[in-house]
């Protein structure tokens, strides 16, 4: 099976094709890799706008870093398809790890390289956008304003079946949760006022001491660290007494030192964003969890994926 473009993120590889004219087209999910003879192709590492590297933890589907696989008679050496090419990698592995904050920050990021190829980009986004704009508008202390937005703000909006003459966008997605589940990622907020931490002495301790075969004992504990944070118990609940927001949301997540201990128990980490929990609670007013999964550990955000 021959195939012009291809990008590979770990287990999942996506197809390209360009014609003679030039037209750059996206062909959807390909098949498995063994279908594919990709010997003679030209291997381009995507773009580091968005690296793996810079992070304490992701979650496995994200702990991937994009090749693109070029066929000997394809060019794509013009600014506009390599630049698309080389970006695009990321954005499709956030949308297939549902990770809508990580997609919609992606986008906003290199929204000029996607919007000139806005049908492939809004084919790409467009059976998530509705989770994506949630967490642009809702989740992050910088919300997104839907104007800045058209090219999923148009998309979520026929996916919401919304008319701003006769609701708004918070009324239109607590509608949307009462009668869909989905999942969207939200960052926790207020981590400062808490005890949870997402290092520990310990942990970084046992991280440095590796022996004399250091490629072998690195990847041990590459598995292991991983494996460690996958672990983390999270707890996504409400939290009706609490004296500043009746529709608070609160989260926990599993004290990483105390599990290293072999200790039970979580420990506070800080909040779902009050705009997002006031829209969860208003349309699950009775439900008093979600299911929690953590995303994403960095210096600057620890984002969790919420069920709703």
């Amino acid at each position: 099976m021959n195939a012009q473009i291809l990008i590979n993120n770990g287990t999942n590889w996506f197809e390209f094709s360009k014609s003679k004219t030039g037209q750059l087209d996206y062909l959807g999910k390909a098949a498995a890799s063994e279908s594919f003879d990709i010997c003679d192709y030209e291997e381009v590492t995507s773009s580091t706008y968005f690296s793996p590297c810079e992070y304490t933890f992701l979650c496995s589907e994200l702990n991937q870093a994009s090749k693109i696989f070029v066929a000997p008679n394809v060019d794509i050496s013009d600014r506009d398809t390599f630049s698309y090419l080389v970006h695009i990698g990321a954005l499709l592995n956030a949308v297939e790890a549902k990770d809508s904050l990580l997609a919609g920050e992606l986008y906003l990021h290199k929204k000029a390289v996607f919007e000139k190829f806005s049908p492939l980009t809004k084919y790409i986004l467009e059976d998530f956008s509705a989770e994506i704009l949630f967490s642009l508008c809702f989740g992050r202390m910088k919300n997104a304003d839907e104007n800045t937005i058209p090219l999923i703000f148009d998309s979520a909006q026929k996916k919401l079946n919304l008319d701003l003459s006769k609701e708004t966008l918070e009324q239109a997605y607590i509608r949307y949760f009462r009668e869909n589940k989905t999942v969207v990622t939200l960052p926790i907020v207020g981590m400062e006022f808490y005890n949870w931490k997402k290092s520990s002495r310990i942990l970084n301790k046992l991280i440095c001491n590796l022996s004399d075969n250091i490629l072998e004992e690195a990847e041990k504990i590459r598995k292991a660290k991983y494996l460690f944070f996958g672990s983390l118990k999270v707890a996504v609940q409400i939290e009706p007494y609490n004296e500043v927001d009746k529709n608070a949301i609160l989260v926990c997540i599993e004290n990483v030192e105390s599990k290293l201990f072999g200790n039970q128990g979580l420990e506070k980490a800080g909040h779902v964003r009050a705009l997002a929990a006031k829209v969860i609670r208003t349309a699950r007013q009775t439900q008093c969890s979600y299911k929690g999964k953590l995303m994403r550990l960095s210096d600057d955000e620890t984002v969790i994926q919420i069920a709703i």
